[in-house]
């Protein structure tokens, strides 16, 4: 469910203060409306600049995301926007990033921003994930909706992002942006290009074959093996079964029909 937000000038005395010591004194403060996980997800403007600032209550279930991003930010910069602090007080934790000015991407079969995300989606599969950075593990987090002999396909020593939703990929200075690292996970550096074909199919109306086609401009998704892509659309598709039990909602709905035509598509093409 998405996360009930409020405007910063509604945060307690203390934490504004908190903040603006970082930031310099407030001139404005736009709050965001895109995106679900945050309660607070602001655009400040200072005597001294601008910072988009987003947060959670330290006691809410996800507030564990608000720390994974902060950790990852240093290994992404030129892919996302940069970390600039991660604050805890009051009873709120707080990230805070380099504004970006753009737009969501538009995924629908035309766009122009499909090579962009695509380049960004190559210059992330080489990235390696960091060491000593506490990351999720892709096969531990497909455990219950892959059979063991699967798992070790999707293993790799690859940063991944694991969710590129068109909500999450902001096209601006001439390049797609990959925003909100929460998922962060440790993973097979086709991953992310994978995720993609079920967000084209889902967001911009791609058949599979169209998907794909854009995926395999990532070479890592274009070396995977038939096998590995074909376990994890079957798998995808497992989670997304979930989700849409859980929430049932015409959004939910929407992502499962589109992993579950992909797997379809994948398995029959295999058989």
């Amino acid at each position: 469910m998405p996360t009930e937000r409020i405007d910063f000038t509604d945060l307690p005395d203390d934490v504004q203060a908190a903040v603006l010591t970082r930031t310099g004194p407030l001139v404005k403060a736009e709050a965001m409306t895109s995106g679900f996980n945050s309660a607070v997800a602001v655009r400040l403007t200072t005597e001294y600049g601008e910072t988009y600032v987003k947060g959670l209550s330290a006691e809410h279930p996800r507030a564990w995301t608000q720390a994974r991003e902060a950790v990852v930010g240093p290994y992404v910069g030129g892919i996302s926007p940069c970390v600039q602090w991660h604050l805890r007080v009051g009873g709120w934790d707080l990230v805070a990033f380099d504004v970006l000015d753009g737009r969501h991407a538009d995924y629908t079969p035309e766009s122009a921003d499909l090579p962009l995300v695509a380049a960004t989606l190559e210059r992330l599969s080489v990235l390696r994930a960091p060491d000593g950075v506490e990351l999720k593990e892709a096969g531990h987090r497909l455990r219950d909706h892959a059979p063991a002999s699967a798992l070790a396909l999707f293993s790799g020593d690859a940063l991944c992002h694991t969710d590129p939703n068109a909500a999450n990929v902001m096209v601006g200075q001439g390049q797609a942006w990959l925003v909100d690292w929460a998922w962060a996970t440790r993973g097979a550096a086709w991953l992310d290009a994978a995720y993609w074909v079920v967000w084209l199919i889902a967001e911009g109306g791609h058949t599979p074959a169209g998907a794909e086609e854009w995926a395999s401009r990532v070479p890592a998704f274009r070396e995977a093996s038939e096998d590995a892509l074909t376990a994890f659309a079957v798998a995808h598709e497992s989670v997304w079964a979930a989700i849409a039990e859980q929430s049932p909602d015409p959004w939910t709905h929407g992502v499962h029909t589109a992993a579950k035509t992909w797997a379809s598509y994948r398995v029959r093409g295999r058989a």
